[in-house]
């Protein structure tokens, strides 16, 4: 097989000088191993510069701080980042007697616990407090006679004045409640509480009942408590220990509850033992002290894990806040100390994947994963025997301490051979999350985890592997072609085909043909199952609308055609067709199977109208109900006219119905007006739904100017088809009254008459309603119902329709109508009178009016005024009106001016302008300006400007218009 890729088939070599950091590297992995450095140890101690006068007798680190308490019983406190904020406290009064057996600091590193011992019978145990902000220690006489072994501090409080809740275990196996808080340089601690015991068998009773006791009344004492709250839950997890058992108490705690870690245990009491969660590890040694760490995660405010260090081993747990497990803890183990080890040791601490074990003169580094020793190293004697390991989960820096010196211990990316831990174990998930970052290690895991898939036959999972790898392209494929694996090389080449970059185009396009090859091949083999051919062919069809896949088809399509023909596979001949939008060739395709409604729902997906009109015929004539669907669907992007060829030669009755659905489509919803589409639609209604024809035509209304169809084309094809009332109706678009009518008659009177009512000219009406009377009269023997044309028509008169009736009809059959026409014109004639008369009275009254006036005047004195301005009215041109308002010329042209409408002000000011161009001439100059004076009089003195039907007529205007200016001048 010929090779796509340009490969190195390289091996990761093995570096020698790295401790415990070698990889199992499969060979063909594709990359070259070059370390060109030392890489650093995983661990390594770093000697602080602190100096103490006194043996170190106890040390704590929190947030910061370190506190350490010396041999002369003084605590030095200091801040790390800060070593000139130190200071020291002396505890000698509080010692008398006694001694320190330990000290526990908060995580914030402002609460300090001291516990003290009597070292006779004449003292009893104590507990001492100790704020960062005082300078002496209080005690707290809640806890005087008791020894306190171990403190489980709240990683959530935030509070340096208080503890919050924590919990305290006791030499005699007792557990407290109690709030710690300085108030005013004072201690107080609110919420102590003993709690109840669980045990009653092995219990005890005191003044408030039965007690927490996980000594089981042996003085077993607590070795170790800590406690914490499930994330974004109520949830709270207690984990104790004691010499030799590990307790774990779980429960969710209501909000409201004042003492939320007493009610942990409430649901513990009365449990006998067998059933309890606890695990127990004998002890060869019975005074042996054990120890409990947990790792804490304070982005997770959540352990990673938790450790107790035994006599024997190691108990050692991971925990787990999203674990489906109710009980959050996954993953529990026991861990040999190591084999050179005779010991067990001090004190450990732990990290993420290591315990650190502290032994008197060395420390030792063990892999929580598979135990292995990765790191050792010895302390001079000088320095004194190691007592302790402390860590500083804030920090995240852990510190060992002798009687002499203090370490700081670095931890360098000791994830870094996690990967190949888990690698070995075959616990791949665990591995590919550690190995993500690095892509060597990565391939590693994934090569391995894919040759295990193809060892168990797992071949579409260990396919999908392979492809994620460097590994050899042409060693893979023949991998499955060797065993004839078909679908799982499909599924390698798919992903490998994804990964290459566009510019590698040779190989996405073997790729790809090879591809297509081996999707017809598997779906020709499996041609007997429907179902596995159904999956294949929709992997096959998402396989070819990838983007990649189209794009190399556009230069390759020939070579896809041949090899698709080759197989004889017609339907995804065509589905490659559409792929790549040639459309015509779909089209041809899906015809050329009879498939019509494939191809029209083709030619439906796209914007080309002219494929559309090439096939339309075809379709129109095997499936006419869908393509006219789908012409519909289309709406203005298929021009009507150009698909009429293809409907003028379909004649049956299905294809009639859809054309006329399509043009009634056309002409009512998308407004088409081509005169063609209505001329058509016209003789489909006269030859097949003459039922529908006058309802069109009506719509199409009367006015022959705005219709869009040929009125003679449209009135020869309803006489070509007898459509007689159509006719009628065209015929009187054409002013065809006439012909209209005769035509009409032979329809039925009815439509005869409502014709001749249409005619605009009354002498036309006449005669086309003398028509129809002549029609109605003539041969017939009912006189009575020819004479009810009367009431019909208003223009006809009983003599009007007397020439029609024969000249041997009898009088009596027109008795009755005469005499209503002799009435009728006797009425008209005494109305006329009525008129004449009343005319008459009123010229008569005009005339004596007209003499009356003859002898009326007016008399004007000198007093008189002008009922405008109130100046003497003689002084100026006046006007005098009969209801004896008296004005002068201007005054009642100036007052009459804004009353006018527009039309008169304008003709008003038109006449004064020519009458001032006029000059003081003789002849016609003085006669026009006598005849501009009158009309212009005639204007201003037309009517009284006070009482007269102009006035009159501004009665809704305001006295007031510029109410602006009124206002101004009242101001």
């Amino acid at each position: 097989m010929t090779s796509m890729f340009d490969q190195y088939n390289k091996t990761l070599k093995r570096d020698e000088s790295s401790v415990k950091s070698s990889a199992v590297t499969p060979t063909s992995s594709g990359y070259i191993s070059v370390r060109m450095s030392q890489e650093a140890p995983i661990f390594g101690k770093l000697k602080m510069n602190i100096s103490m006068p006194h043996v170190i007798n106890h040390l704590v680190v929190s947030n910061g701080w370190l506190m350490l308490v010396m041999a002369n019983n003084v605590v030095f406190r200091m801040q790390l980042v800060d070593i000139n904020r130190s200071d020291e406290v002396a505890l000698e009064k509080y010692t008398a007697g006694q001694e320190i057996s330990r000290v526990f600091l908060d995580p914030l590193g402002a609460h300090l616990l001291i516990a003290l011992v009597p070292k006779s019978t004449q003292f009893v145990p104590e507990l001492l407090y100790l704020h960062r902000s005082q300078s002496k220690p209080k005690r707290i006489d809640k806890f005087r006679d008791h020894e306190i072994t171990c403190v489980a501090f709240n990683y959530e409080n935030d509070s340096e004045t208080s503890t919050g809740a924590i919990l305290l275990g006791t030499s005699r196996g007792l557990i407290f409640e109690v709030e710690l808080a300085v108030e005013s340089d004072k201690v107080v601690h609110n919420n102590w509480k003993q709690l109840p015991n669980y045990l009653p068998l092995y219990g005890s009773r005191d003044d408030e009942g039965l007690v927490f006791d996980i000594g089981r009344n042996e003085n077993i004492p607590i070795t170790g408590i800590e406690y914490f709250r499930v994330p974004n839950t109520s949830e709270y997890i207690v984990l104790a220990t004691s010499v030799d058992r590990f307790y774990k108490f779980q429960e969710t705690i209501k909000s409201d509850d004042r003492q939320p870690l007493q009610s942990i245990f409430n649901s513990y009491l009365n449990v006998p033992e067998d059933i309890q969660d606890f695990h127990e590890i004998k002890s060869v040694a019975k005074g042996k002290t054990t120890k409990l760490r947990v790792c804490y995660d304070y982005k997770s405010h959540f352990p990673r894990s938790f450790g107790w260090i035994t006599e024997p081993c190691i108990f050692y747990g991971e925990m787990d806040a999203k674990s489906d497990s109710p009980a959050r803890m996954v993953h529990n183990k026991r861990i040999p100390f190591p084999e050179n080890e005779k010991n067990a040791p001090v004190a450990f601490a732990l990290t993420d994947f290591h315990a650190i074990l502290v032994y008197p003169d060395h420390l030792t580094a063990i892999s929580l994963l598979n135990y292995q020793v990765v790191y050792e190293e010895f302390i001079s004697e000088n320095l004194g025997p190691l007592q302790n390991a402390v860590r500083d989960y804030r920090e995240n820096v852990i510190y060992v301490y002798s009687t002499k010196v203090i370490f700081r211990i670095r931890v360098t990316n000791e994830e870094r051979n996690v990967w190949q831990i888990y690698l070995e174990k075959g616990e791949f998930d665990r591995a590919l999350r550690y190995a993500k970052d690095n892509p060597a290690h990565l391939d590693i895991v994934l090569c391995k985890q894919a040759e295990q898939c193809f060892n168990r036959k797992e071949f579409i999972e260990s396919a999908r592997l392979f492809a994620e790898t460097k590994s050899s392209f042409e060693g893979i494929c023949l991998k499955f072609l060797e065993i004839n694996e078909n679908e799982a090389l499909m599924i390698f080449l798919r992903k490998r085909l994804e990964g290459l970059k566009a510019q590698d185009k040779s190989q996405i396009t073997m790729l790809v043909v090879w591809m297509v090859e081996l999707f017809l091949t598997e779906m020709a083999r499996r041609g007997d199952s429907q179902e596995q051919v159904r999956v294949l062919q929709r992997d096959f069809d998402v396989f070819m609308n990838t983007p990649r896949v189209v794009e190399c088809m556009k230069t390759n399509r020939s070579v896809i055609y041949d090899l698709m023909a080759s197989h004889g596979d017609a339907h995804n001949l065509a589905t490659f067709t559409a792929v790549n939008r040639d459309f015509e060739n779909v089209v041809n395709q899906h015809i050329a199977l009879g498939k019509f409604l494939e191809a029209l729902n083709v030619l439906r997906g796209q914007n080309r109208p002219e494929l559309f009109y090439k096939y339309a015929p075809i379709l129109m004539e095997n499936i006419p109900a869908e393509t006219i669907a789908a012409a519909m669907a289309q709406g203005k992007r298929l021009d009507p006219v150009k698909l009429l060829p293809t409907l003028i030669v379909l004649e049956s009755d299905v294809h009639v119905t859809e054309i006329i659905r399509y043009l009634e489509y056309c002409v009512h919803l998308l407004g088409c007006s081509e005169t063609a589409i209505h001329n058509f639609l016209i003789k489909l209604y006269a030859q097949n739904r003459s039922e529908k024809l006058m309802i069109f035509l009506e719509t199409q209304g009367k006015d022959v100017s705005m219709i869009h169809y040929d009125v003679h084309y449209a009135l020869r094809v309803c006489r070509q088809h007898n459509v007689a009332e159509a006719c009628v109706f065209l015929q009187c678009l054409l002013e065809m009254w006439h012909q209209a009518v005769e035509l009409a008659l032979t329809v039925n009177t009815k439509l005869a008459q409502h014709t001749a009512s249409m005619a605009p000219d009354r002498d036309l009406r006449r005669k086309l309603w003398l028509r129809i009377a002549e029609h109605e009269i003539r041969g017939r023997e009912d006189v009575k119902e020819a004479l009810e044309l009367l009431q019909e028509c208003d223009l006809l008169r009983i003599e009007d329709l007397l020439p029609f009736f024969s000249d041997f009809e009898r009088i009596d059959h027109f008795k009755e109508a005469i005499c209503d026409a002799l009435k009728e014109y006797n009425l008209k004639i005494q109305e006329q009178r009525r008129d004449m008369d009343e005319s008459a009275k009123s010229a008569e009254k005009v005339r004596a009016e007209l003499q009356s006036f003859r002898n009326r005047s007016v008399t004007i004195s000198a007093s008189d005024q002008c009922t405008i301005c109130s100046a003497a009215l003689l002084v100026r041109p006046f006007f005098v009106f009969p209801c004896g308002h008296k004005f002068h010329e201007d005054c009642l042209e100036k007052h009459l001016a804004p009353l006018l409408g527009a039309e008169a002000a304008q003709r008003l000011s038109g006449l004064k302008l020519r009458l001032s161009m006029l000059g003081a001439g003789e002849g016609d100059a003085q006669n026009a300006r006598e005849a501009l004076k009158e009309e212009i009089q005639s204007i201003v003195a037309a009517d009284c400007c006070f009482c007269g039907e102009l006035t009159i007529e501004t009665i809704d205007k305001p006295f007031i218009s510029d109410w602006e200016r009124v206002r101004n001048d009242w101001e």
